[in-house]
């Protein structure tokens, strides 16, 4: 039974954060957006997932990521519960970005 529970929050936990596929968008440069909930550090989360992921496809080419531009937001996001956060219930901000970036020979 623990061993069940341990499992299905270790899923959520991953589960709070994605990014879309990598979009080329002309002139050697692309974009990758991103989302992560609250649990995952909202826009800042949202920042490091898509750097991650644009690391990993530039490494796949050779390559390393430059950042041109990184564009975040925060999306603010209600739950059941009392005002305020009492009662189990709140307002909690996640998190979008559009990263732009090159990637450039190492």
């Amino acid at each position: 039974m623990k061993r069940g529970i341990i499992t299905m929050l270790a899923l959520g936990l991953t589960s709070c954060a994605m990014t879309s596929a990598v979009m080329d968008t002309g002139d050697g440069t692309y974009m990758i957006s991103a989302h992560a909930a609250p649990i995952r550090g909202g826009a800042a989360g949202a920042n490091d997932v898509a750097y991650k992921a644009a690391t990993e496809f530039c490494a796949a080419r050779g390559a390393h990521a430059v950042v041109l531009t990184a564009a975040d937001r925060d999306v603010y996001q209600g739950s059941f519960g009392g005002s305020g956060g009492s009662f189990g219930g709140g307002i909690f901000a996640a998190g979008n970005t559009d990263l732009h970036f090159r990637c450039e020979p190492n």
